[in-house]
């Protein structure tokens, strides 16, 4: 390579196309070439090579002297007039193009870049620093140094033995831990704004240091489905569907506003709401639970999840506006050779007769397929975490539309899950929503709570203000089939958190939605697979996050809910720092027995005895 690498060195704006490469370089091995072309086609430029690209790669892919020594030789990497100085822009551009090399990702790249330069500058002497305070820098052991070691001893290539088997080449990490070999893919769903950054931040730090892992990956932020007029989107739907295991980072619903600032060619909907309606799955939005973040509702020991049917009803329902007066009817026309339509005839009834001025009308509906796949999400889901299930309606008001849904688990429950539920010490109850919300704030929590879509667009909302923190809520999406699964941060994309790291800002944004969506998407991976090692992961990484919340390591937001407590102060920690430390635990929990886990409480509802009955029965409805 050496001959492109000169000539690009005396020419730094310079770029080479492959074939001026080639021509170039004629004794250079096709495959090499090919790897270098391979890792830098996705960034932002135009497909050639410039300077600083070729010289990442040589750092990276070359087998000699210790990752100390490779690191020290950045410098004159950068110092490419020989003067014995590198100024920030210098090292950044390589820097820039190392992180790239090995995550693929511009924004993460951008982010980490701006705090690995701070710190080497620091303590320069004008615009540019010298060999020996880069030196110093390079053998020190700050924390961006660390991370530079991390990344030079990773691997960027594969070739083949004379076998013609798949080999590393050529730099192997040497680690101490055993990395745990994860046997099927996990579909990987990538976000937007603040969460992506974490995203990459995660897997960086707690997941593929311990995880010998394949990644089916989907770019889902807002300008990707754009550009592929969000075929993406149900793209990872199949592949979700195929693997079973998906694993989501936040992404945008656009507005108005996002369309124009991102220059989208339609307002697309929420991708959220179409992986839901094409894996037909059920959201369950539950609470991480850690002692010394105070819940607004004290009473709350215990996780309430909540499950919300995201399918129909005024999801996908009908609304019409007129300021004339007029009749609204509801008709519903059987399909003349449809399946069940013989000896079913037309319904007709009139909604409202409305006078002068008109007024707003909606039809909404649901189907019977929905709502058996809902029960039935639910009740699996419930024995997976062995907690009793109720459902709330408000089949008093809606005696046909709210009866389906009553009836069908009912009839579900006793058909197929009582004895299973039984076994297991947990049981399943209809209540009125009125009677069910009265309950929940009175209960200690330990329960699953089956909602209509509406009402489990709100209440999930009231259930995680509850519990301390929306910040730290994890949604899982479970499939009727019983062993698919998706999960995910139950927030957004902090955007006002990604508009400070904009403008050069440092922040402290919770990562605990996001290292739980993987930690409970792996679990599942690992119970369909059989997998104990990854089984005993998964359980660590949780317990390493709360141990270290729990000592007072944390991120603002929880420190803020955390002020009264004893343990928290004043004091909380920047994002890359926080997941720095959960590293730390994370190492150290895999070398000890994990805590013992608690199971459904007795009674969820402390007086559920008297005014349960009298919820249930005809005179209360």
């Amino acid at each position: 390579l050496k001959p492109a690498f000169d000539e690009l060195r005396q020419n730094r704006e310079m770029e080479l196309t492959k074939a001026e490469f080639l021509e170039l370089c004629p004794r250079a091995l096709p495959e090499t070439v090919d790897g270098l072309f391979s890792i830098f086609d996705r960034h932002p430029r135009n497909g050639n090579i410039s300077y600083d690209e070729i010289a990442a790669f040589v750092l990276l892919a070359c087998d000699g002297g210790s990752v100390e020594e490779k690191l020290e030789s950045l410098f004159p990497f950068c110092d490419v007039d020989g003067d014995n100085l590198v100024s920030a822009d210098e090292l950044a551009a390589a820097i820039r193009m190392l992180y790239y090399a090995q995550f693929k990702d511009v924004e993460y790249m951008r982010f980490k870049v701006d705090r690995v330069v701070e710190e080497a500058m620091e303590g320069a002497e004008g615009e540019s620093m010298t060999l020996m305070h880069f030196t110093e820098w390079a053998r020190s052991n700050k924390p961006a140094v660390s991370e530079l070691r991390d990344i030079m001893q990773k691997p960027i290539l594969d070739k083949t033995d004379e076998e013609g088997l798949p080999q590393t080449w050529p730099i192997q990490a040497k680690m101490s831990f055993d990395k745990i070999k994860v046997e099927n893919p996990v579909v990987e769903l990538d976000g937007d704004e603040m969460t992506r950054i974490i995203w990459q931040m995660v897997k960086e730090k707690l997941i593929f240091p311990f995880l010998d892992m394949e990644l089916d990956y989907y770019d889902l932020s807002i300008t990707y489905r754009d550009e592929t007029e969000d075929n993406v989107t149900l793209d990872a739907a199949k592949a979700v569907w195929l693997h079973n295991v998906g694993v989501k980072c936040p992404t945008i619903t656009p507005d108005e506003a996002r369309v124009l600032e991102f220059n989208l060619q339609q307002m697309w909907p929420s991708c959220g709401t179409l992986l839901r309606t094409k894996l037909d799955g059920t959201m369950f939005t539950a609470p991480i639970t850690i002692t010394n973040i105070p819940r607004y509702i004290p009473g709350w020991e215990k996780p309430i999840i909540l499950g919300r049917h995201a399918q129909g009803d005024i999801g996908q329902a009908c609304q019409l506006v007129s300021s004339a007066a007029g009749t609204f009817r509801l008709v519903f026309e059987p399909d003349g050779d449809g399946a069940g339509s013989a000896g079913v005839e037309s319904q007709e009834a009139v909604v409202h007769q409305f006078t002068a001025g008109g007024g707003v009308m909606m039809g909404m509906y649901n189907t019977r397929e929905s709502v058996e796949n809902f029960a039935k999400c639910c009740f699996e889901h419930a024995l997976h975490e062995e907690l009793p299930l109720y459902l709330s309606t408000k089949r008093s008001t809606l005696k046909a539309y709210d009866s389906l849904f009553v009836d069908t688990f009912e009839n579900m429950y006793q058909t197929h899950y009582k004895q299973p539920f039984e076994e297991r010490g947990i049981w399943f109850q209809h209540l009125l929503i009125n009677e069910m919300v009265a309950q929940v704030i009175k209960s200690n929590g330990g329960f699953i709570w089956a909602c209509k879509n509406h009402d489990g667009d709100v209440l999930s909302d009231l259930v995680a203000q509850g519990f301390g923190s929306p910040g730290l809520m994890v949604s899982t999406l479970v499939c009727p089939d019983g062993k698919t699964l998706m999960t995910e941060a139950g927030h957004g994309t902090v955007t006002k958190h990604y508009r400070a790291f904009q403008r050069g800002e440092k922040t402290s944004t919770n990562p605990m939605a996001c290292v739980f969506a993987w930690s409970r998407a792996l679990a599942h991976r690992a119970k369909l697979d059989g997998n104990e090692r990854l089984a005993f992961f998964s359980r660590a990484l949780e317990e390493a996050c709360i141990t270290c919340v729990q000592r007072g390591i944390m991120s603002k937001d929880m420190a803020s809910c955390a002020k009264e407590s004893p343990e928290s102060s004043e004091q909380w920690m920047l994002t890359e720092d926080l997941l720095n430390a959960f590293a730390n635990e994370l190492r150290i929990v895999l070398g000890k027995p994990l805590k013992a886990t608690e199971k459904a409480q007795e009674t969820p509802f402390a007086d559920s005895g008297a005014d349960v009955a009298a919820a249930t029965s005809a005179g209360a409805e």
